[in-house]
């Protein structure tokens, strides 16, 4: 057997060129016997380990096993979720079908308990994976996420470069779609900005994909009944999700003392749940106690702090919300102690959107009324089964989350409507070309940008561990924001 190795990714595997073995490979695959080839690659990665030139994608034997069978045959390994075209194997490298495993397997690990209605990354994963084997730059977003999120997990650099690679990747190919924006790829591509809009953690970024965002949905609007994002889009037209401006929310610089007192009753209500769990999980005890020491130090936030700086002191909460739910839920599935720790972690979300109505609080808090109005659906279900032994002290400790959801609907539906950038959808191809070359200058590899050179910027490996600017994106997204009326 000849093989050689696949440069295009930080993990290096032998692949065969022998047909011969190929063919037995599948042939083992079909009567379910173990492949002297995949024995092979099993061998081969026992020699390896993480060194500082390889990004740790937590690669395990059964995983490095999966990704070589799919790489062989082409058939996904979690076709519950998406039928994966035979084509993608082959078009990407191992590390690239890794991150996609990765995403795969989170979702089909959590639909097997029907958990991922919990999670904020989780909910649209099957819909995602479907969009992103038909449009790159849903993949690049979508493996963008993956590594981020493995990143996070590991504390590994180069992993996170990679995160930043495919994120480069995914706003240079948005901004070519945006210019042929129709009703055929609008669902991609308010697919790949809602992905892009996650992993974000830059302040001028963020905003300015958030207004790209609901610029889209407005958009979407005439077709939202035929688009797979069709419940999304007609939650996002009640609650607002984009920061309120500055002119806007300078009447309301100075935090109201009613707004403090509500933080000071979420500390004692977090120690009640802190209590609890003292006696039934300690780790989702700390995961309490991290939010008890987060609310005391908003409320310690100094009035004169720019609002990029109060965005940047809300990142801690915002990786929580996307990564700490499947960590939780992965560990202790959907048992009445997990759901009630992150229906506290989200009512948090939805507490700090009437502080930081400048930095776009209210987008989370959208976000999080889902999972709660779930989790108080499951919980609540379980009183009826009588094979169920639901601890009543979880019911009352759940009034709390109950409560900042009635209040966040009420306090928004009361709010005056907020009007994002316009983004007005025309069939006229010569004002779609306009836009494209008004945008030109802001484009991904524009030399306002960087310059001469050819290929997505480095970024410093020695600069990582809690700096949310190791996680920007290489582009201001400034192509993104202003899509005026008469350009469309």
């Amino acid at each position: 057997m000849v093989c050689y190795e696949t440069p295009q990714s930080s993990w290096i595997f032998p692949t065969c060129r022998n047909e011969k073995m190929i063919i037995l490979s599948r042939n083992c695959i079909k009567h379910n016997c173990r492949c002297p080839y995949l024995n092979s690659i099993a061998s081969y990665s026992q020699d390896r380990s993480i060194t500082s030139n390889m990004a740790d994608l937590m690669w395990t034997p059964e995983i490095e096993a999966d990704i070589a069978r799919w790489k062989l045959t082409g058939i996904f390994p979690f076709l519950n979720l998406c039928a994966c075209p035979l084509s993608i194997p082959a078009r990407f490298s191992y590390g690239d079908l890794r991150l996609f495993y990765h995403v795969a397997s989170i979702s089909s690990e959590l639909d097997r308990y029907n958990a991922s209605h919990f999670a904020l990354c989780t909910w649209k994963v099957p819909l995602f994976l479907r969009i992103a084997v038909v449009y790159p730059y849903v993949m690049h977003a979508l493996l963008a996420l993956a590594a981020t999120h493995l990143a996070w997990l590991t504390k590994c650099p180069l992993t996170a470069n990679m995160a930043y690679r495919h994120r480069g990747a995914a706003m240079k190919s948005l901004h070519k779609a945006i210019s042929v924006f129709c009703p055929k790829n609008s669902d991609a591509i308010l697919a790949a900005s809602l992905l892009l809009s996650w992993q974000e953690s830059n302040w001028c970024g963020w905003t300015q994909l958030m207004h790209g965002t609901s610029s889209i949905i407005i958009a979407m609007q005439h077709w939202k009944n035929e688009s797979e994002f069709g419940d999304f889009i007609a939650e996002q037209s009640i609650f607002p999700t984009v920061p309120l401006s500055s002119i806007s929310c300078a009447k309301n610089e100075r935090v109201q003392w009613k707004d403090l007192d509500a933080l000071e009753r979420a500390c004692v209500q977090l120690q009640k749940v802190e209590s609890y769990l003292e006696t039934k999980d300690l780790v989702l005890q700390q995961s309490i106690r991290q939010l008890i020491e987060f609310i005391k130090k908003v409320r310690s936030v100094a009035p004169s702090r720019t609002t990029t700086q109060r965005f940047e002191m809300l990142d801690p909460l915002r990786i929580w919300l996307f990564w700490r739910p499947v960590t939780i839920l992965q560990t202790s599935r959907d048992s009445p102690p997990a759901l009630l720790t992150l229906a506290h972690l989200y009512a948090v979300a939805i507490l700090i959107e009437p502080l930081f109505p400048e930095v776009g609080a209210a987008y989370f808090g959208s976000l999080s009324i889902g999972p709660v109005d779930r989790i108080e659906h499951i919980l609540f279900s379980k009183i009826q089964n009588p094979s169920e032994d639901l601890d009543s002290e979880v019911l009352c400790l759940m009034r709390y989350p109950i409560d900042m959801v009635a209040s966040f609907r009420r306090r928004m539906l009361s709010r005056p409507e907020v009007t994002p950038l316009p983004f007005i959808y025309d069939y006229n191809p010569i004002a779609f070309e306009r836009l494209s070359t008004w945008m030109t200058p802001y484009s991904f590899h524009s030399p306002m940008i960087y310059g001469r050179r050819e290929n997505i910027p480095e970024v410093p490996t020695n600069t990582f561990l809690g700096q949310t600017a190791f996680f920007n994106s290489p582009t201001g997204y400034s192509w993104y924001n202003n899509l005026h009326l008469d350009e469309y």
